[in-house]
């Protein structure tokens, strides 16, 4: 009498070759996730950088006050100390908080932050910081920062036409 079925090397063979093509997506799947996390983090900066170079291109041209948000305002008339920039950078962190910004790398961490200055090791955040203007004046200028898993950035910098001048 003849068996139908399949041998045990022929089964450990299969399983043995889905576990290799399992690993290799695990390994693919997990690029893809980080390269999304990494593209969704590059587009949070570009809606930061265009939302603080046109609110301060604004205050070039209308000066006053400009109400980002509920309590969150920028004093176009402000000097370009290191704690009115400072002011400025947390309006805009506030701002981009409430409108709903999210660390794509974890939900936990802040989306962005305003340190004053120094460095950032969480992946997918941004950070406001000042910096000194290259004039030789004391005053400062605001920059942007943002930090992803395979790449060392370089900062935005961002500034009204009357700062270091």
């Amino acid at each position: 009498m003849k068996q139908k079925g399949f041998t045990l090397i022929e089964l450990l063979v299969v399983v043995a070759i889905i576990g290799i093509l399992a690993a290799v997506g695990v390994v693919a799947f997990n690029g893809f996730i980080l390269n999304a996390k990494k593209r969704a983090t590059l587009a949070n900066l570009e809606t930061a950088s265009r939302f603080i170079e046109t609110t301060l291109l604004r205050c070039d041209l209308d000066g006053g006050i400009i109400n980002l948000s509920g309590d969150n305002s920028i004093d176009c008339n402000a000097t370009n100390s290191t704690s009115n920039v400072n002011q400025i950078a947390d309006s805009f962190m506030n701002y981009f908080i409430s409108s709903g910004f999210r660390n794509p790398y974890n939900n936990n961490d802040p989306a962005i932050i305003r340190t004053g200055s120094g460095g950032d090791t969480v992946n997918g955040r941004l950070r406001l910081d000042e910096t000194e203007c290259s004039s030789g004046s004391s005053g400062k200028k605001l920059t942007l920062w943002h930090k992803v898993h395979d790449e060392d950035p370089s900062p935005r910098i961002f500034e009204m036409s009357s700062w270091c001048n």
